[in-house]
């Protein structure tokens, strides 16, 4: 699935990284995250379409830049390397959509399960907020999320995801 890149847009990669005051070598990326609404605009090349958003790094500039898959390619000259993050990235958004929307059972006490890597994932409305979630994680109910209250079975269930994806992915 290689792209091909013209020599032109990489120039003009290259151009917009000199205006910027950055290197135009050694950079590496540091995240890719989901923008699902795909609202992100490229701070290479100006594309307002991004989805999956490649946060870049090089330790000769202060701070990143945020860029689509194939600007991250040309940053780091490997167009392979991107396109297999951004694949990444789109498996682990599928698996998340899969894993909020199917699966679940509503117990009698009101708690909703599901297995998850051989791991029992719970989610439970509190008894005295209706409005707040609980997710159990590593033996204890946790209420918020990046430090929000969890206010709907969609964040508990994406919060819950990420949890255990992270610790299936380092065991």
């Amino acid at each position: 699935m290689e792209r091909s890149i013209s020599e032109a847009y990489i120039r003009r990669c290259h151009k917009r990284l000199i205006e910027l005051g950055a290197p135009l070598e050694d950079w590496f990326c540091e995240n890719v995250y989901d923008e699902e609404d795909a609202s992100f605009t490229c701070e290479l090349c100006d594309c307002d379409k991004v989805r999956y958003v490649h946060v870049m790094r090089n330790l000769n500039y202060l701070g990143t830049i945020s860029v689509g898959c194939i600007c991250a390619g040309v940053m780091e000259g490997d167009i392979l390397a991107a396109q297999e993050r951004e694949r990444e990235a789109r498996n682990r958004a599928q698996r998340r959509k899969n894993f909020v929307s199917k699966g679940w059972t509503a117990l009698a006490n009101g708690v909703q399960v599901r297995s998850y890597h051989g791991t029992v994932c719970k989610i439970m409305v509190s008894k005295y907020n209706k409005q707040q979630y609980g997710v159990l994680y590593q033996g204890r109910w946790c209420w918020n999320y990046h430090q929000n209250p969890i206010n709907s079975f969609a964040q508990a269930a994406t919060a819950a995801f990420y949890a255990y994806e992270k610790e299936h992915a380092n065991a």
